[in-house]
């Protein structure tokens, strides 16, 4: 087995080195560039709690803007040295098109349409549709929000065929309330000016758990029967960052299954298992087929963690908002997320 994952890996390193990943059309990985420049610019939200927005101190928190971090800690070794640009949904993909961000992690559904324009690479988590309703309003249920009216972002955002979805199927009509971005749109609804307000499903229990002055007087109901497959995305034809961002996303998985995290990463990479112990610098080929540092595995979970820390950090039980996983858990514990294998 060992002999057989030298040789898969020793094959990588030779297809890599031969240049065998076509380069960008400037003739340049955006790993190259970033190397140049010294950090990774990557998308913003405009301010959703738990996901991508900044503090206080003007620091990026969030689940969207830690896994940007791993990118940071793959290619540079310092998931410090990153730099945000908030977008709205209108925005996102020319930012990904014209080179103003290296890589889009900001809520984004993975679709046919959208993949034709960008390269989406992986699925970071998974998401559905949610209405946010007072409840003196006596709703309970899609079909209650008949004649009501609906704050949304516009620009491409698939709530629209949530709502659309619930009017055929409840025989209902909504009036819907458009805004250029969700916080206008969710500042509107919490100001009282719409009867609801429709948003991913992690965001909206974001915005009540961090925004609602009384979370108690609102309800949360799913919408719509897709499940959102939220990924990240790169400009076409960067197999070079494709594979560098598929695979960093892949070890916060894989580090998460075999019990890797922060703390322990430094034992593990000396006394873990063969295959802990390779990955994390042991074992120089995966970073060489990358082109990153043997220990670019180690630096992303030391400085970022694996999934749960990230998510627990942003969404979960240690913050305010206290997202359930559900399918963000792992497929062991009835979730969707595994980890390709590495050999």
């Amino acid at each position: 087995m060992r002999r057989a994952a030298t040789t898969l890996l020793a094959t990588l390193l030779v297809a890599a080195m031969a240049g065998c990943s076509p380069p960008t059309a400037g003739g340049q990985s955006a790993v190259d560039k970033i190397k140049a420049r010294g950090q990774v610019n990557c998308s913003g939200s405009q301010g959703i709690p738990g996901l991508s927005r900044p503090d206080e101190k003007g620091v990026w928190r969030g689940f969207d803007s830690d896994i940007c971090r791993a990118f940071a800690a793959a290619v540079l070794g310092d998931a410090t040295k990153v730099q945000f640009t908030p977008l709205n949904a209108a925005q996102r993909l020319p930012a990904v098109q014209t080179g103003e961000i290296d890589v889009l992690s900001r809520t984004s559904t993975i679709t046919f349409t959208r993949d034709m324009s960008i390269r989406f690479v992986t699925v970071t988590l998974y998401d559905s549709d949610a209405v946010i309703v007072r409840k003196s309003l006596g709703v309970t249920s899609p079909a209650g929000l008949n004649g009501k009216t609906v704050c949304m972002q516009g620009g491409g955002s698939l709530v629209e065929t949530a709502l659309s979805e619930a009017e055929a199927e409840y025989r209902m009509k909504v009036t819907r309330v458009y805004f250029d971005s969700t916080i206008t749109a969710r500042d509107t609804y919490f100001a009282g000016r719409c009867d609801a307000y429709i948003t991913d499903g992690l965001a909206a229990r974001s915005q009540l758990a961090t925004v609602a002055k009384k979370p108690e007087d609102h309800a949360l109901i799913f919408v719509g029967s897709g499940v959102e497959p939220n990924g990240i995305a790169i400009p076409r034809g960067d197999d070079r960052w494709y594979d560098v961002t598929r695979w960093t996303v892949n070890l916060l998985i894989w580090a998460e299954l075999n019990g890797v995290t922060q703390a322990n990463v430094d034992e593990m990479a000396k006394s873990g298992p063969e295959q802990v112990r390779r990955l994390l610098g042991g074992d120089p080929a995966y970073g060489k087929a990358l082109g990153l540092d043997p220990r670019w595995a180690y630096n992303v979970i030391k400085q970022v963690g694996n999934y749960k820390e990230i998510w627990n950090r942003n969404l979960g039980d240690d913050t305010p908002i206290k997202a359930d996983r559900r399918l963000n858990r792992l497929y062991t514990e009835g979730g969707l997320m595994f980890p390709f294998p590495w050999d």
